[in-house]
């Protein structure tokens, strides 16, 4: 008689217990530890990822080449990446892109010293009035840059636009923190970085030769899915965006300042980095995040904008010898985008 009482109770507490204790299906997600990332870590914190059944688990990488790279390492399922290494897997037909992390342009530049020549030339080509450095005063110069990332996209629309190519520089392949660390030793005549390396450059007095607004490009982080695990698990990728875009709401709805504490904390925490109130404050303002309706409306063929970003980095890896003229020609047919799965969530 007492088993079957302690029986009851026990099944009447399991009942109790949220249905997403017994349902989670976890999701190997891959990051570099950037604002992107923080939407994730935040809704983890929150709990909102076992709300849509998954027990999502975040691996972290240095750069969008080594998450692409080493994805059969790994079998990450989803994952935050840069545009321009995007763009190189999808040419090899294993990733579709289910979506849009942020819009991080506005942190993306080349930095100069402040005696540099190539401050002296503004303007050169009229057509980019804002963008400094000439022919003449940046030809020859050693630029620090992280090869095949969104910086070395922003590096060569910068050459492209003064009238020169990438072999008319010596490039140095250094990832953005170790850039600036080198760049202060006196190593190299520019950094092109992105966030959070441009904050220590602006506050080691560091100038601005051009960022990607100036230079007329976007730079889109671009949320992945492996192709075979989407074709399988379609609701698994559905309930990873719907988490993603509630965090999305809360920031639209709430403000950002309402996450400063915890942008703060994830940066400390998840991605080991010490941040203050007014870098955490300037990085959730600098990339804009995109709601349900507004993804959907950038997916667009005809009228949204996210064909256009993605063509000027084909174009980009045309030019660097990356891609061939057919390939170019293959990706901008964009059968990589799939935006079925943030319209099933209209549904």
């Amino acid at each position: 008689m007492r088993f079957r009482v302690l029986m009851s109770l026990l099944a009447f507490v399991l009942c109790l217990l949220p249905s997403h204790a017994k349902a989670a299906e976890q999701l190997q997600t891959a990051w570099i530890g950037e604002h992107e990332a923080f939407l994730v870590w935040y809704a983890k914190q929150k709990g909102w990822d076992k709300d849509a059944g998954l027990d999502i688990r975040m691996l972290r990488f240095g750069s969008g080449d080594k998450i692409v790279s080493r994805q059969g390492d790994y079998q990450w399922k989803i994952a935050g990446c840069g545009a321009v290494p995007t763009l190189m897997a999808a040419s090899k037909g294993q990733f579709y892109v289910v979506g849009i992390g942020n819009d991080e342009s506005d942190l993306n530049a080349i930095y100069v010293r402040p005696d540099s020549p190539i401050l002296k030339a503004k303007g050169a080509n009229p057509r980019y009035p804002d963008v400094y450095g000439s022919a003449d005063t940046v030809r020859g110069k050693l630029i620090l840059c992280p090869e095949k990332t969104s910086a070395h996209y922003l590096l060569s629309t910068w050459l492209h636009i003064l009238g020169l190519k990438d072999e008319d520089v010596k490039i140095q392949n250094v990832l953005p923190g170790p850039a600036v660390d080198m760049f202060s030793k006196g190593f190299g005549d520019a950094v092109s970085i992105w966030a959070p390396a441009t904050y220590t450059a602006a506050q080691k007095g560091y100038q601005i030769a051009a960022s990607s607004p100036d230079c007329g490009i976007r730079q889109p982080i671009l949320l992945l899915a492996d192709r075979e695990f989407a074709d399988k698990n379609p609701e698994q990728v559905r309930a990873f965006l719907r988490v993603y875009l509630r965090v999305v709401d809360a920031m639209h709805s709430e403000g950002f300042d309402a996450f400063v504490q915890e942008y703060i904390r994830f940066n400390k925490t998840w991605n080991e980095k010490l941040m203050t109130r007014e870098e955490a404050v300037e990085d959730l303002r600098a990339h804009p995040v995109f709601s349900l309706g507004e993804q959907i409306t950038l997916f667009h063929p005809e009228s949204g904008n996210l064909r256009n970003w993605l063509r000027g980095i084909t174009a980009f890896y045309g030019r660097i010898g990356e891609l061939s003229q057919e390939d170019v020609a293959n990706l901008n047919a964009f059968g990589f985008l799939n935006d079925s799965f943030l319209k099933g969530l209209q549904q």
